[in-house]
């Protein structure tokens, strides 16, 4: 549901914005970010407001759909981390996701997405073999 908020602050200033809602689920009992101008963006998203529990294809689509490669790298290994600072994982099971699934991902892997992540600080590669989320992954998923 799109929505159009006007909120007043006490010195009598005003803001406004438009926002989109969707059903939240009774358990949990959130609400999606609001986006910035575009309905499809994730924009604001905090890594407590992200709900790991999705399947990944739609943990994907609702978190990934306009993201860079890069950021959708940390997406997607934010999903199988659980959102879970430094949890090791194999950048072969990102990969292998990754490619199992190229319609909501926008298109095919590229070996160069982990290194770029690597280099804005969301991820880290303590090994060759492994690969982990820093304490700033969710800044990826704002796509800023």
């Amino acid at each position: 549901m799109r929505v159009h908020i006007v909120v007043t602050a006490d010195d009598g200033s005003s803001y406004e914005g438009d926002a989109d809602l969707i059903v939240s689920s009774p358990a949990a009992n959130r609400t999606k970010p609001a986006a910035k101008g575009n309905a499809e963006t994730t924009s604001g998203v905090s890594a407590s407001a992200v709900d790991f529990e999705l399947p990944v294809r739609a943990f994907a689509k609702r978190y990934a759909k306009n993201l860079s490669g890069p950021r959708k790298y940390v997406a997607l290994l934010a999903r199988l981390a659980g959102g879970k600072v430094g949890h090791a994982n194999s950048p072969r099971d990102v990969e292998k996701q990754w490619r199992s699934m190229t319609e909501p991902m926008g298109g095919d892997y590229n070996p160069a997405y982990p290194s770029r992540a690597k280099t804005e600080g969301w991820i880290d590669a303590p090994t060759r073999d492994t690969v982990v989320l820093r304490k700033d992954w969710a800044a990826a998923l704002n796509g800023n």
